[in-house]
């Protein structure tokens, strides 16, 4: 059976430590295909890992394993988990990595991994994601059912972090919202999504604005071209949100800005 399996982690790319997760599910899944999703994730950084792995794994084929290994906690009492959700499945630690995923209706099942005789022997205190996620994804990967990999673990009792909702006045025109990410580019990803504007465009006679760090922007742009080089633009990225970018430069360096920050979008009266 040839599985897929993506890769999230905050490894990096100069130790061993990515590598040798793929070696361990290959040397029990040989068949299986291997995706690099992201191992720049800043370390330890649950909520943008939680954001990666949400936008990202609609786009794999259902049956896909997403292994998901951001852990602070690794080596203490936290438990790892197999979450199934929307035909997928997701191994990662109960940290909130998959909080995202919780908060839709998709998800099915969840299980605490316990099957030990999968495992990697000694098993490290310091590397769960070798010695006990990687084998578990490839023997998913070679047919194990999941239900084999330990008890059922009841959904309200998995850890979640919330991201915070913007608020909407519609009668004002007005949204507030914060920075939730900013990724490698610079980009700053609001929490304000795409569907959100349409509460406020009800007026043909008004445009909108956006003002983070006593910047203003004005209007939300097709493309980042829209700006000339160096310029703020305000635009709706790739997973549906109002991002704040500066054409070809790093607009989180540009304001001092970045996650938790406020960002205001206001309909106001055109010129």
């Amino acid at each position: 059976m040839n599985k897929i399996i993506t890769l999230t982690t905050d490894f990096g790319l100069s130790d061993e430590y990515a590598g040798v997760m793929k070696g361990v599910i290959l040397a029990r899944a040989p068949a299986a295909t291997i995706v690099d999703l992201c191992h720049a994730v800043p370390r330890q950084d649950i909520v943008k890992a939680a954001l990666l792995i949400k936008s990202a794994y609609a786009f794999f084929p259902k049956g896909t394993i997403h292994l998901v290994v951001v852990d602070p906690g690794v080596g203490s009492e936290r438990r790892l988990i197999l979450l199934l959700a929307d035909g997928h499945m997701f191994l990662a630690p109960d940290n909130g990595v998959l909080s995202q995923l919780l908060d839709t209706d998709t998800v099915t099942v969840a299980y605490e991994i316990q099957c030990k005789h999968y495992f990697l022997s000694p098993v490290s205190r310091t590397f769960h994601g070798r010695d006990i996620l990687a084998p578990i994804a490839a023997h998913l990967a070679a047919g194990l059912d999941p239900a084999e990999t330990g008890p059922l673990i009841h959904l309200g009792t998995l850890q979640r972090f919330a991201v915070a909702e913007p608020h909407i006045d519609a009668g004002q025109g007005k949204i507030s919202g914060k920075i939730i990410s900013r990724d490698h580019f610079g980009n700053l990803q609001t929490n304000i999504e795409e569907k959100s504007l349409k509460a406020l465009r009800s007026k043909t006679d008004r445009r909108i604005q956006v003002t983070i760090k006593e910047r203003v922007i004005s209007g939300i742009q097709d493309s980042y071209e829209a700006a000339a080089p160096g310029n703020l633009i305000a635009i709706i990225n790739s997973r549906g949100f109002l991002e704040i970018a500066v054409n070809q430069g790093d607009a989180g360096a540009f304001l001092g800005a970045g996650p938790g920050d406020t960002v205001v979008l206001k309909m106001v009266r055109a010129q």
